[in-house]
């Protein structure tokens, strides 16, 4: 996979991170909040990945239902609690780092493209140390559409001045599997995030079970 490589793109919750407890914790402030029973870890879990929105509503209605059809009052919210508090329990996987660092230093620019809202990123990327490795990062705001769709990914392939066939996606989950095939990118998916399913059946390119295995597939 590593012929003609120039960058990679990373999905950030589940494939760089261990996201997961802060964003249960800020779910279940929120229901607390309205009166509502919390949710496991495993519900918040099947809820992440299409952007803070749709996370928010599924897990309004899976605790009673939304009063009235708008999610922006409890999305402003929810936003509002989770974005200062985005990295106090959200730790880096293992080998995330040193594999970030070598794929750095092999020249190859790195993008992280994820559905999460911007400032949360850019707090989570901050608080764990992570920003020092990106040349560019795109969030749910800063793109023209979010993953699946592929615009998330061309934006970024765009503003690198990289082609599609030089570039391989990282991801955990259909959303980025989807959006890198759509763009004519080659992909990578991690057995242990967050995806909604068996991993092997994304369509991913290569799966792998250990986040330092990129190495030896992109740069040797």
């Amino acid at each position: 996979m590593a012929s003609g490589l120039k960058a990679v793109l990373f999905d950030l919750d589940g494939t760089l991170i261990h996201s997961l407890p802060d964003l249960v914790a800020a779910v279940n402030r929120l229901l607390a909040s309205e009166g509502r029973r919390p949710l496991s870890d495993e519900a918040v879990k099947s809820m992440v990945g299409d952007g803070a929105g749709t996370l928010v509503t599924k897990a309004l209605m899976a605790t009673g239902g939304m009063s009235g059809s708008d999610v922006a009052p409890f999305l402003a919210r929810f936003l509002a609690d989770y974005e200062p508090r985005s990295a106090e329990t959200t730790t880096v996987w293992p080998g995330v780092f040193e594999t970030l660092a070598r794929l750095k230093a092999a020249g190859l620019a790195l993008a992280v493209c994820t559905n999460k809202p911007s400032r949360a990123t850019a707090e989570v990327l901050a608080a764990l140390d992570l920003a020092r490795y990106f040349d560019l990062v795109v969030g749910a705001d800063d793109a023209p559409a979010i993953k699946p769709d592929p615009a998330h990914v061309t934006c970024i392939l765009d503003r690198l001045g990289v082609r599609a066939d030089q570039a391989v996606m990282v991801g955990d989950s259909a959303n980025d599997i989807l959006s890198a095939r759509a763009a004519g990118l080659r992909s990578i998916a991690l057995s242990f995030g967050y995806a909604h399913g068996p991993v092997d059946e994304l369509g991913a390119d290569l799966v792998i079970d250990d986040f330092r295995e990129l190495v030896a597939i992109l740069i040797n």
